[in-house]
């Protein structure tokens, strides 16, 4: 069992080294200094990522048969191709209707699993879906920029598969200013009412100035040989209601905005392999709703449940005031895998911890490395429970190390 870390340890053994030192001619910057201690590294990582092979699931009756695109037909296909200011649409499916306005385009789709095929450049363009179909996206060297809301917009509640073709580089950005429609959402550049299943090894990039990088209403997956960048000035980075799962891929994302979260999940967040970098640049979102103000501080990683890491490797970092690396508002299981949670804001307004649970937290494998420079490495205000047999548990001011 370990205990609440606590600022106290730092405070005694100033006032013991202190006490011994009166009468010799000890400079205190020195002891001062012995505890001055700098956070590991993190920046954001393209470099490339050894995996497993990706074997998709195929037995019907496992509940993620449907999150793997190759478990269904998709010889209904229709192209989009961006050219500047306009759409170019080429195929025609029954029960699929395809309509451009500019290079503005809206489907409406009716029928069964279609593969849209996305490519093209335009500074002035979006895509829209309607529809109670599951379809697939397949960006083959896409770059949509939308000046008045969301890039891709899915409003239908069924599956959306997001396929970036190998060896292509694909690029969404939304607009500073959104153009709201009735009892619409569209909350970020990529936005889903349904699920988001990512897969293929090509690059997405998303760049997000008006709202969130990337989101669903529902839960995101992202599966093995996926690369994904989010670079938002606005909301949250990668955001998902119901839950998001990482099977693998290299997942970086920056956010600058206040209160930003790089990785939110309403639902279960579960960590199965891959590497994910998020970094929160921005200090407290301060807001007044009817006379009472609240206070929102930024996190690289925000769950409302439970967080569980089997394996892969994250690492967080929040650099604005009250930042926390990981901030849990239930319980955090750690199985195996390496966690890098670094919080080196201002302690202003909110304090900034390296990782804060409200739950309980457990450790039974892989590697946890937790800093904080101005609070706790490590809050926890359930029960924290490290298993035996570990290598490295090393508790000092500021850090946190276990490892197995």
């Amino acid at each position: 069992m370990m205990r609440k870390i606590s600022y106290g340890l730092l405070a005694v053994a100033l006032a013991m080294t202190t006490a011994s030192c009166v009468n010799d001619d000890t400079d205190m910057d020195d002891i001062i200094a012995q505890y001055q201690v700098e956070p590991v590294n993190i920046e954001l990582d393209y470099s490339e990522l050894v995996e497993a092979a990706d074997v998709p699931i195929t037995d019907e009756a496992d509940s993620a048969y449907n999150d793997y695109v190759e478990n269904s037909s998709w010889n209904k296909v229709i192209s989009i191709h961006y050219d500047g200011n306009v759409a170019n649409v080429t195929g025609s499916v029954p029960g699929v209707i395809v309509q451009a306005s500019g290079a503005h385009v809206t489907v409406m789709n009716m029928s069964g699993p279609v593969k849209f095929v996305v490519s093209g450049t335009t500074a002035d363009g979006s895509l829209k879906f309607y529809g109670d179909k599951r379809f697939q996206i397949l960006l083959n060297g896409a770059a949509i920029t939308n000046p008045h809301g969301a890039a891709i917009n899915n409003q239908g509640s069924k599956s959306l598969y997001v396929v970036m073709a190998d060896g292509t580089t694909n690029r969404l950005k939304d607009g500073a200013t959104y153009t709201d429609v009735d009892e619409e959402d569209q909350k970020a550049a990529l936005f889903s009412e349904g699920q988001m299943i990512f897969s293929g090894s090509g690059e997405l990039a998303v760049e997000a100035v008006g709202r969130g990088g990337i989101r669903s209403d529902d839960y995101i997956r992202v599966r093995p040989g996926t690369r994904i960048s989010v670079n938002s000035s606005g909301l949250d980075g990668l955001r998902a209601n119901d839950g998001i799962i990482l099977d693998g891929g290299v997942i970086n994302i920056l956010t600058t905005g206040a209160g930003a979260k790089g990785v939110r999940s309403g639902g279960v967040m579960t960590v199965n392999g891959g590497r994910l970098v998020a970094i929160s640049q921005g200090d407290c979102r301060i807001e007044t709703t009817d006379g009472v103000v609240d206070t929102t501080a930024c996190a690289a990683l925000y769950c409302d449940t439970l967080v569980t890491v089997n394996a892969g490797t994250i690492k967080l970092k929040a650099s604005g005031d009250g930042g926390k690396g990981i901030n849990a508002k239930q319980h955090v299981v750690v199985k195996g895998g390496t966690i890098q949670a670094v919080a080196v804001g201002a302690r202003e307004l909110k304090k900034p911890k390296g990782i804060k649970i409200d739950g309980n937290f457990s450790i039974t494998g892989g590697n946890l490395y937790s800093y904080s420079r101005r609070s706790d490495p490590l809050d926890v205000s359930g029960t924290t429970t490290v298993a035996p047999g570990y290598v490295t548990y090393s508790l000092a001011p500021k850090v946190l190390t276990i490892a197995y």
